[in-house]
């Protein structure tokens, strides 16, 4: 088997090379969040290099995108006049524009719990199932990254904008000085003697993930024990996959006839005793799964495979075991992979002349798909106080934006910890209502913040850390009032306290008072109708409005100081 899935993205011959090892900017991983900000930088003018210890293309997960995701990435293309980057805001317009960059369709989210040694029975009040739209159409809808794909076009639409790229290249060691970085380069490249470069940078931007490069040479604390997650993942690209909604009409006729949009178009998730189960559909045969385990509750055995626990798992689901019968593995390799745990944090987040972009400060889980969301805001955000810099500006004391950035950054994360670490305390439960129930928290989050992104309103400032560091920013640099607002209510202290104590509620309280307790909580936060569908747990009506996409900046393009 192939380890891993081609491109079908046309690679450039040749790409540049460094004569000239002065930057201004260093980013450090070329997946699309890296590759994005660096093309954003390059075209406003700046000296902008990449590096990246692998090349491309290559296997990633982290591909579901959201209503939140397409609204930014449509900003950002209208802030920086990147007209490439537009069309990937919606299925339609991608399909249309990108033919060959392989996508799939996201309507929502879908929600089906299994029960162990039962075979999965639709009920009349749709009691096991949840469906929530994002979307009106197919057309408009959301969408499913090939990774590979994807992020291979993006880093070869940031060299074409003249980013200076050093692939298979390792950062080795870091120098700092009163102007900015000492960066030493080694070749990743197996056999490959190639001399050790040396490279100046102002200011660097880890891009670089799980890597977490800049944690790793300036000594930074993890404080991933402050995180409430503890999860782990089995997981991979698979052929073969039978569509869940084809099964469940083939065994159950007229059971879908209900559900707002087809649940294969969509991030599904099956929800097991363990855990949970994702299933993202592209438009080929390739399908992303994975299992992702409460590693509180599921010890790894050290004799099993990856591929014997994965399947060990399944096979405990009659209707899972029957639709993984006959899938095979294609991507990273002929095999799934088995993660530790997914958690992390880092206890700081950017500093004098660096940042780190959300997946690279941390990662929760990809329970509600907020990865790329969260990449794009920062991005959106980080370009904003960079392009504003003064640059006479006294390095003497802290960079205020910066530490804005960092607090920002520090109350999402903690936010989508407790808004998943609740999922996962109804999950251990085992009650789906209850889990139902407790996703409205993040339902509720997501349609707020799109509504005052709408609006026109802009970040909160008025309480805790955030208004600390606001209130030292100082003139010409990025600033509360021109800020959208914190991803999902983060900069809301009302909301946090309100997810906080739901979670806290929810072992005192019985299924019915637990929904009863969410939806008078949530009720300043609801505004599209969340617990009261016209059908049982069948929400068709949770979408962006007609038009969004004329009303997606509230963000004057920054200039230079």
């Amino acid at each position: 088997m192939p380890k891993s899935r081609p491109s079908a993205i046309s690679q450039s011959a040749t790409l540049p090379t460094s004569s000239d090892p002065d930057f201004d900017f260093l980013v450090i991983g070329s997946g699309f969040a890296g590759s994005l900000i660096a093309s954003i930088l390059q075209t406003q003018g700046r000296r902008v290099a990449i590096v990246d210890r692998t090349n491309h293309p290559r296997f990633a997960i982290g591909e579901s995108s959201t209503p939140a995701a397409s609204l930014i990435l449509s900003s950002l293309a209208q802030q920086y006049d990147l007209t490439w980057l537009k069309p990937f805001a919606k299925y339609g317009t991608w399909k249309k524009n990108y033919p060959k960059i392989t996508t799939g369709r996201k309507r929502g989210f879908s929600y089906f719990h299994h029960e162990a040694g039962k075979p999965f029975q639709p009920q009349p009040d749709h009691s096991n199932e949840l469906l929530a739209a994002a979307s009106d159409s197919d057309e408009v809808s959301d969408t499913q990254w090939l990774r590979s794909d994807v992020d291979a076009f993006f880093f070869k639409q940031a060299c074409e904008s003249g980013v200076v790229s050093f692939e298979n290249s390792e950062v080795t060691s870091l120098a700092r000085s009163t102007k900015g970085w000492t960066v030493e380069l080694t070749s990743t490249e197996q056999g490959a003697a190639v001399p050790t470069k040396s490279l100046f940078a102002g200011f660097l931007i880890d891009a670089s993930g799980a890597g977490q490069v800049l944690a790793r040479h300036l000594n930074i604390r993890d404080d991933t024990d402050k995180l409430a997650t503890n999860s782990r993942a089995i997981f991979g690209h698979v052929t073969g996959l039978p569509q869940w909604s084809t099964s469940l009409e083939q065994s159950h006729p007229g059971s879908t006839t209900n559900h707002p949009f087809n649940a294969d178009h969509a991030a599904q998730h099956h929800i097991l005793e363990e855990g949970w189960l994702w299933s993202l559909r592209f438009d080929d045969d390739i399908t992303s799964v994975g299992l992702v385990l409460n590693d509180l509750a599921t010890a790894q055995s050290s004799t099993l495979s990856a591929e014997e626990e994965f399947f060990q798992i399944i096979n405990r689901y009659p209707g899972l075991r029957a639709a993984f019968s006959q899938v095979t593995f294609t991507a990273p390799s002929d095999k799934p992979v088995r993660t530790k745990r997914l958690q992390r944090l880092s206890s700081e987040i950017a500093g004098d002349g660096w940042a780190m972009l959300p997946h690279t400060a941390g990662f929760i889980d990809p329970l509600h798909s907020t990865g790329i969301a969260h990449s794009l805001a920062r991005i959106e955000h980080l370009a904003a106080i960079l392009l504003a810099k003064n640059s006479t500006v006294s390095k003497a004391l802290p960079d205020p934006a910066l530490q804005r950035y960092d607090s920002i950054v520090r109350e999402e994360l903690t936010l989508i910890d407790q808004l998943v670490a609740g999922c996962y305390d109804a999950i251990a439960k085992g009650s789906f209502k209850k889990l139902a129930a407790f996703t409205m928290c993040y339902f509720a989050a997501a349609t707020t913040w799109e509504r005052r992104c709408l609006n026109d309103e802009t970040a909160l400032a008025s309480d805790g850390p955030l208004h600390q560091v606001t209130r030292r920013i100082s003139e010409g640099q990025s600033s509360a009032q021109n800020e959208r607002p914190a991803l999902l209510c983060a900069d809301d202290a009302g909301f946090r306290t309100a997810v906080v104590n739901l979670r806290d509620r929810m072992p005192h309280e019985t299924d019915e008072s637990f929904e009863t307790l969410c939806k008078e909580t949530l009720a300043p936060f609801n505004h599209v109708g969340l617990f009261e569908p016209l059908i049982p747990n069948m929400y068709g009506a949770t979408a962006l409005p007609d038009g969004w996409e004329h009303r997606t900046s509230n963000i004057e393009r920054p200039t230079s100081k």
